[in-house]
């Protein structure tokens, strides 16, 4: 099976076909594509993430390690998102930085336990593998970064197809490239 090297440099290599592509059947059907900079950066980036995000499965994986990592990050935001709304250790008489190194604390620990959960219940080449999950991620990115859900918009559709076709290239070369 091709190693998470080989899925990085193949979607970095790749990227610039999935622009061109894009670009050009936009073009086609008359839609203006005008893409700055930083949008054909992040768009880099969801490609090349794409391309080795099926592996986030395998606990040995770097990008389930970044994950993890995301995932405790991800718990320490919810946990002061919570305190918005119910400030759940108000009732300790401590100050405000001791407070809130214990939410960070709390943050911490669920985010590992998802984290850990997460490991537990997947399982390599899983659900993670497959084209529906891409097709599914692609749709959430869309509306993650769409402004209107009501009317088409090229530059959300071209940050999820990233996602989407980077998702696509590790699964055909998983698929072809067995070792």
């Amino acid at each position: 099976m091709p190693n998470f090297k080989t899925h990085i440099i193949t979607g970095i290599l790749f990227y610039p076909t999935y622009f061109l592509l894009y670009s050009f059947i936009m073009d086609m059907i008359n839609i203006k594509f005008y893409p700055d900079e930083s949008l054909i950066l992040l768009s880099f980036f969801f490609f090349v993430l794409g391309s080795d995000l099926p592996d986030v499965d395998h606990n040995f994986s770097l990008i389930n390690k970044f994950f993890r990592i995301l995932l405790v990050g991800l718990g320490i935001y919810s946990i002061f998102k919570l305190k918005m709304y119910y400030d759940f250790l108000s009732f300790l008489p401590l100050k405000a930085y001791i407070l809130k190194t214990l939410y960070i604390i709390i943050g911490i620990v669920v985010g590992g336990i998802i984290g850990f959960l997460f490991n537990y219940i997947t399982k390599h080449r899983g659900r993670w593998h497959s084209p529906l999950t891409g097709f599914l991620l692609g749709i959430i990115t869309y509306y993650l970064k769409s402004n209107n859900y009501y009317l088409f918009d090229s530059e959300a559709l071209f940050l999820a197809l990233s996602l989407t076709i980077g998702f696509y290239v590790h699964l055909f070369l998983d698929f072809h490239f067995k070792s």
